[in-house]
């Protein structure tokens, strides 16, 4: 019987990794890109060497970082599956609902922050991070307009116009409100609320 092949070193402790994102994302949103690889190493209570056996350095850790956030509007498995289906209205709600759930956070002014601040330091890195990060919500919005077209959904038109557009209505002023601290973040009906509010009028204008 042919012997079972071992992969060589130890297998990666997730629950590390875990808390070296965490950490990461804490001193990221609290001291921006500056923070050194000594400072989130000591917060996670992990060595230098845990963190580099994780990340291969710091830009690749803020990347997972950036990433991990981006995954709780969707996953790119669980994106596949839901865009298996035909685009409909309670779809395209359902896509809304945790679109605005995550952009809905008053933490997300530290974000926007943290980008920012790569964009000046680290020019080379922005575009990056923002695609993995905010852009990257939008483009998955993108592409389920775009089959809602191919389908008969909606009208043949620009969907990258499109999705602004229907992204406007779903955030509204309000979202400039909840990032500046002047009301608090929107309820869970509140958010349902206006994602279907936003869908109908979109599709008024949009729907073929």
């Amino acid at each position: 019987m042919p012997k079972t092949k071992r992969s060589r070193g130890r297998p990666k402790d997730e629950s590390k990794r875990t808390a070296l994102l965490d950490a990461a994302r804490t001193l990221l949103l609290a001291t921006g890109p500056e923070v050194t690889t000594d400072n989130i190493a000591s917060r996670a209570g992990v060595s230098k060497s845990t963190l580099y056996a994780n990340f291969a350095d710091k830009k690749t850790m803020i990347e997972a970082v950036i990433r991990r956030e981006a995954d709780l509007t969707i996953t790119d498995e669980e994106f596949a599956s839901f865009s298996q289906e035909r685009l409909t209205p309670e779809s395209l709600v359902s896509f809304g609902i945790r679109y605005v759930t995550f952009i809905n956070q008053r933490e997300l002014a530290g974000w926007d922050r943290l980008i920012a601040s790569i964009a000046t330091e680290h020019p080379e890195f922005h575009k990056k991070i923002f695609e993995l990060g905010p852009g990257r919500a939008q483009q998955l919005l993108i592409q389920l307009l775009k089959q809602g077209m191919q389908q008969g959904f909606l009208a043949q038109v620009d969907a990258d116009v499109a999705a602004d557009v229907l992204t406007g209505l779903w955030l509204g002023f309000v979202n400039i409100e909840v990032k500046l601290g002047v009301r608090d973040p929107l309820s869970e009906h509140e958010v349902e609320k206006r994602v279907q509010r936003g869908v109908s009028i979109f599709l008024h204008v949009y729907g073929s």
